[in-house]
């Protein structure tokens, strides 16, 4: 099923659906060999990811759904058969890469992550310190603050063994996280109700965008400049470089408003994360297109 989800998903973006399994496939090595050369103990931080790529399997509605056309035994099997899958690439890289010990414990929590079907339903409610401002952050807090606490456990341990590589790329991943708040577009009607200019609406979106990445990425930055002086310069830049993300995924979502993005965009904003440089004109750019997609539904 997963993978039928994902051929269709491809179709619908209008990619070849097997040039674009072999062009991931591809890209998926090439940043895992870049990260293992340049990551201390990067094994570990592997098998935490490949832990969260299969918890994204166990969203609630998704699996309500399928005990619904599944008898109980198929359903647990297709559970196990999805994590598996999902950690599969990961299982080769770190066995090719010689962490065997790694690889097994990657397989065992893969499989007790399949037994597992709340994600996105909690029993208590996440304070948010985001409240005051449009829904992308208080929304994007509440679902993926066991990520951040993650990446800020892993900051702390780069940081008691002086690690600063670790360090940096996990500061990184703080203001990725908040980009991905901005991955999906919201219904018409809520674009609709400000009376309010594209451009206008487009930059209260980049302030709260740029205020709340700094509340929750700026102490970690700090931190990292008072252990790592001599390397303050590289923090700031990393720091930049986020924010440089984080404002290209807020307009990156409008480009096609209120449609699916396409493929050359999808490319396009690869090339950006690849090539940061290159967001100072794909901002401009996708920005003129968003503020056109926008016009007709905030006039």
């Amino acid at each position: 099923m997963l993978y039928k989800r994902l051929i269709r998903t491809l179709k619908d973006l209008g990619i070849n659906p097997y040039m674009g399994i072999v062009f991931s496939a591809l890209m998926f090595i090439l940043l895992s060999n870049v990260l293992f050369t340049r990551i201390a103990y990067f094994q570990y931080i592997y098998v935490v990811m490949a832990l969260i790529v299969g918890l994204q399997l166990g969203e609630v509605g998704r699996n309500e759904f399928l005990k619904n056309i599944y008898t109980t035994v198929n359903y647990l099997k297709l559970r196990v058969l999805e994590n598996l899958a999902l950690a599969f690439p990961f299982v080769i890289l770190l066995i090719y890469k010689g962490f065997y010990a790694c690889a097994l414990v990657t397989i065992c929590f893969s499989l007790l992550v399949s037994l597992y079907n709340k994600v996105g339903r909690s029993v208590f409610v996440i304070p948010s310190p985001f409240f005051k401002r449009p829904f992308e952050f208080t929304i994007g807090f509440r679902k993926y603050y066991w990520l951040l606490i993650i990446i800020y456990t892993v900051i702390l341990i780069a940081l008691s063994v002086g690690n600063f590589n670790l360090a940096i790329f996990a500061y990184l991943s703080i203001l990725l996280v908040c980009m991905s708040f901005y991955s999906g577009a919201e219904p018409l009607f809520y674009v609709w109700i400000h009376a309010q200019n594209a451009k206008v609406f487009l930059g209260n979106k980049i302030k709260t965008a740029t205020l709340y990445s700094l509340y929750i990425s700026l102490p970690v930055g700090i931190l990292l400049i008072s252990f790592f002086p001599l390397k303050a310069l590289i923090i700031l830049s990393v720091t930049l470089c986020g924010i440089l993300y984080v404002l290209f995924g807020v307009i990156a979502k409008y480009t096609n408003y209120p449609n699916q993005t396409n493929l050359l965009q999808i490319l396009t904003m690869a090339i950006g994360l690849v090539f940061p440089p290159f967001l100072l004109l794909l901002i401009p750019y996708f920005y003129k297109k968003s503020t056109k997609k926008l016009n007709p539904y905030l006039k």
